[in-house]
């Protein structure tokens, strides 16, 4: 989907590091999972969804029935994070059940797709393309708090 997205503010989470000295990888990896875990849920939010059975067919010019079922929230579902070593990664994977889906839908928008479908509509305003790295993007603030959070945990008084 997205390439890596860089934040700013990174000397001063550096500099508060060095001065944890062996507690350090500790706080690393507390303070990505708790950071990777937010932006997950954020994604989440912000992730299109397709529309319920009932949206679908009142959205149908001629009511009549059909054998298709639809399955919202698939997309949703399949936004994970990982944390290997000083890197977090929120994605979608590729083999998972909406991974081709999630690319077409986080990087196409005016290209592949333009409208938002009933299910996003009722989902709200913020679900629409560029859904991680605006989870990214809105939360960026927050992650030095969440470092300087785990340090005070970590280091004695």
């Amino acid at each position: 989907m997205a390439d890596n997205v860089h934040i700013s503010g990174i000397a001063g989470v550096e500099a508060l590091l060095k001065s944890a000295g062996a507690a350090a990888p500790v706080v690393i990896a507390r303070s990505l999972t708790r950071i990777g875990r937010r932006v997950r849920d954020e994604a989440k939010r912000n992730a299109p969804r397709s529309p319920t059975m009932a949206q679908l067919s009142a959205t149908l010019k001629r009511k009549k029935r059909t054998a298709r079922r639809t399955t919202p929230g698939g997309l949703e579902k399949s936004i994970e994070y990982e944390v290997k070593g000083d890197t977090c990664s929120v994605f979608v994977a590729s083999n998972s059940y909406a991974g081709k889906y999630a690319k077409r839908i986080h990087d196409e928008k005016g290209k592949s797709w333009r409208k938002r479908g009933p299910g996003t509509i009722a989902k709200g305003s913020r679900a629409d393309d560029k859904f991680v790295e605006r989870a990214i993007r809105d939360n960026q603030d927050k992650f030095l708090d969440v470092f300087k959070s785990e340090l005070r945990k970590a280091l004695p008084k």
